[in-house]
């Protein structure tokens, strides 16, 4: 029997969109929910007799997963961008429970279900759940209890496909008020991590590789981004104080970058605070964090010249270190997706 995490980091990597998950318990359903928040990504589809050629995976889809308690099944929803749901994945299950990181999973006992709203109702993958009952894998329980599960599932979720989209609806606009305002932050430094410091040069070069590849980390995750670099004491909270302590090649940066990210589509949210009282720029980020009680899901991108953030192990669990001699790469948006969609 497999293990499949419910936040998708294999086969389909959907680790890299948000991602979210709770307990609920209410008058829709007990049990675990999942979303998967699909930005981006290319379009797959499936064929049907009935429904014909579904797309289940592409931009601006959510998937919904619904493990209930005391049912040996995990049931995926595929909505449309327009809400609604394209197709049905219900996996036969073995258990489901939660890894150290936080993620729940389930342990697949081969047998799955696909529904569609057009009536189509197919059996899959009995041919593997027979071959583990051959091979002594499954116990004549484990094998029939999945037969059973399967005959209930189309029974019950097949039977009255109204009812399932509905319930599945329900239960998605449940979830998303339970998570509405929970947003990924990017806490970004500029020097190293969006060019190559020249001493020599007093408006640094921007590094066109390092700003797509944060516009794309920005726009799959939905992120605000927030300034932790020296340059941000050239923004207009800060300018009239830096113009006056001679920090003018800062407010040309500053005034750069600002340009270079509206051309873009990424809008600077904040910036840390400039307090000389603050020793470094964790201190300066665990304060940003205290007025924005709100942020639980950060990431860091950071050359780490002058603070790596051992002074605060939970806040550096955040970090994602940046090359300064690369600057931004893909590798390291990929590292920042993951550290968002930490859950403890």
């Amino acid at each position: 029997m497999n293990k499949k995490r419910l936040i998708r980091d294999k086969k389909w990597f959907l680790q890299y969109f948000p991602y979210y998950q709770m307990y609920m318990e209410n008058e829709l359903i007990k049990g675990w929910v999942a979303i998967n928040d699909l930005t981006d990504g290319e379009t797959r589809r499936w064929e049907f007799e009935k429904a014909g050629s579904v797309q289940v995976c592409g931009k601006d889809m959510l998937w919904l997963t619904i493990i209930p308690d005391h049912a040996s099944r995990s049931i995926s929803a595929y909505f449309l961008p327009d809400r609604r749901v394209s197709a049905w994945y219900i996996d036969v299950i073995e258990e489901a429970g939660v890894d150290e990181d936080g993620v729940v999973y389930f342990i697949d006992k081969y047998l799955d279900v696909m529904l569609t709203p057009e009536g189509d109702i197919c059996i899959c993958d009995r041919d593997e759940l027979d071959a583990a009952y051959d091979s002594g894998e499954l116990s004549t329980y484990q094998y029939e209890n999945a037969l059973q599960e399967g005959e209930s599932i189309v029974k019950e979720l097949g039977g009255d496909i109204r009812a399932t989209e509905e319930l599945c609806r329900q239960i998605l606009e449940k979830a998303e008020e339970m998570i509405a305002g929970d947003h990924f932050t990017i806490f970004l430094d500029i020097d190293g991590v969006l060019d190559i410091y020249n001493p020599d040069t007093p408006v640094q070069e921007l590094m066109p590789e390092a700003i797509r590849n944060l516009k794309g980390l920005a726009a799959r995750t939905k992120a605000d981004v927030v300034i932790i670099s020296d340059w941000r004491y050239g923004s207009e909270l800060y300018r009239e104080k830096a113009h006056a302590l001679g920090y003018d090649k800062i407010i040309d940066n500053w005034d750069n970058l600002r340009k270079v990210l509206e051309r873009e589509g990424i809008k600077i949210s904040g910036v840390t605070l400039w307090d000389e009282t603050i020793k470094n720029r964790t201190g300066e980020i665990k304060r940003y964090l205290e007025e924005h009680p709100g942020i639980r899901r950060y990431a860091i991108l950071d050359d780490c010249f002058g603070d790596n953030y051992e002074s605060d192990k939970e806040i550096r669990k955040h970090l994602v270190f940046v090359d300064a001699l690369k600057g931004l790469q893909e590798k390291d948006c990929i590292s920042a997706c993951e550290i968002m969609n930490m859950l403890v």
